[in-house]
């Protein structure tokens, strides 16, 4: 055969592999089947045990450096990772779990692409080893596809160094875990301790925060933010305090105006929320727009806020109902248990009125970001508001201040009858307020 017509032949087959390639790719890396079953809703017991390794693994005082030291075996990570992944709204489309090994953690997870009987679904099979203070990704399967050692470490290294470069956030989650001091991984646990760095973790949890809010919520934030500093210039100032409604009123008329004219209500309702929190806590806008926008807005006269006289209920339920708005209620109700489990044990004790206050703060974002229709809805009604009562029941007859000890003689834990009655009770007296009544 002549050179002339071998290479066109020769030509056309390697064009034929190239354009092959990602389909040959794509073919060994999506599978027919999960390598991890979808796992079953998270039971009440479940979700107090996540609360109870928050709680072993916060410190005494976060407002102090210490050392802190976590220990977890398998059944905790893999709770924590289900959890997180429900959180996140991955579930039924993600499943992962990990398993122990000495020196080494293995991890498994798999994406659904495409629904049905037969669906297609991505498998990634990871082993991480212990190096030193850390666990560093050693092998990573996709498919049937096995990612080359130098391939993998190659990649690794380049979106480490980009990510060091121009990501803020990413620098300083790299100065966290250079505060990690160790890491052992046994065939039943996993320890890790750790420098606690209570400004990083601000920052970083801060960074976080602003990862979710878009620049048109940004601007929306600075809109609310504009008017409750308007508000705010208008109560004289002999006037020490005023009501939550002092503020909820105007901002979500306002928002309602600005919905009429094609906002998106639940954005708006949304950043409200954020925004309000960060006002009645009297913290810095800057944690939700960042140091770039802050200059565009004159910081607010600040006036302290109370809900049933109290500043500490309106803190409560404001900064409860951003969180429900932001990353939902089962979140949102997580942290509130878990902070007056962590009050009784370290600080005034167990709250029945500061966790109505959190319940009446997730019942409200819930509706005001369910639909469009709801969050019309609750922009009207929070505008017409004549009295808190409306909303908050009275909490006056509370037994507050419950330490540890206290706390178990009386409900032995957060999963038994007596406390799920307790909750009970306070839920019906929020169902009971006429803000929430009509509204499914």
């Amino acid at each position: 055969m002549s050179l002339s017509r071998v290479f066109p032949l020769l030509l056309r087959s390697l064009l034929i592999m190239v354009l092959s390639a990602p389909v040959i790719l794509l073919l060994l890396s999506v599978q027919t089947g999960s390598a991890v079953a979808t796992p079953p809703p998270l039971t009440a017991d479940e979700v107090a045990r996540i609360e109870t390794l928050l709680l072993d693994s916060a410190p005494s005082v976060p407002s102090n450096p210490s050392q802190q030291s976590l220990r977890l075996d398998a059944r905790d990570l893999n709770l924590l990772l289900r959890y997180s992944i429900d959180v996140l709204k991955l579930t039924p489309q993600w499943a992962g779990e990990v398993a122990l090994k000495a020196d080494a953690l293995n991890a498994q997870m798999s994406v659904r692409l495409i629904d049905g009987w037969s669906g297609l679904y991505l498998n990634f099979w990871a082993d991480f080893v212990v190096a030193e203070t850390s666990l560093e990704l050693d092998r990573l399967r996709i498919g049937k596809l096995q990612v080359p050692d130098g391939l993998l470490q190659s990649v690794v290294s380049r979106l480490r160094d980009n990510l060091e470069t121009n990501n803020a956030a990413y620098q300083d989650f790299g100065k966290l875990l250079a505060n990690v001091e160790r890491v052992t991984v046994e065939p039943t646990r996993m320890h890790v301790t750790l420098q606690w760095d209570p400004m990083l973790i601000s920052r970083i949890s801060e960074q976080a925060q602003r990862l979710f809010i878009s620049e048109r919520d940004q601007q929306r934030i600075i809109e609310h933010y504009r008017l409750i500093n308007e508000v705010a210039m208008t109560i004289p100032t002999d006037i020490r305090a005023v009501s939550l409604n002092a503020f909820l009123t105007p901002l979500f008329a306002a928002a309602h105006d600005r919905s009429l004219n094609g906002s998106d209500p639940i954005a708006e309702n949304r950043t409200l929320f954020q925004t309000l929190a960060i006002y009645v806590n009297n913290e810095d806008i800057a944690q939700l727009l960042g140091e770039s926008l802050v200059d565009a807005v004159a910081p607010a006269k600040f006036i302290e806020v109370r809900l049933q006289r109290r500043q500490d209920l309106a803190q409560h339920l404001v900064s409860i109902a951003a969180i429900s708005a932001s990353a939902g209620a089962d979140f949102a109700l997580l942290l509130s248990t878990t902070k007056e489990a962590y009050d009784a044990r370290y600080r005034s004790g167990f709250s029945f009125s500061d966790l109505t206050a959190n319940s009446v703060g997730v019942a409200l974002a819930d509706l005001s970001t369910r639909d469009n229709d709801s969050a019309l809805e609750m922009q009207q009604r929070f505008a017409a508001l004549q009295s808190e009562s409306e909303y908050m029941p009275e909490v006056g007859g509370n037994r507050d201040g419950i330490p540890e000890s206290d706390f178990t003689a009386l409900y032995n834990n957060r999963t038994s009858r007596e406390y799920q009655q307790r909750l009970a009770e306070i839920q019906a007296l929020i169902d009971a307020r006429p803000l929430f009544q009509g509204i499914d």
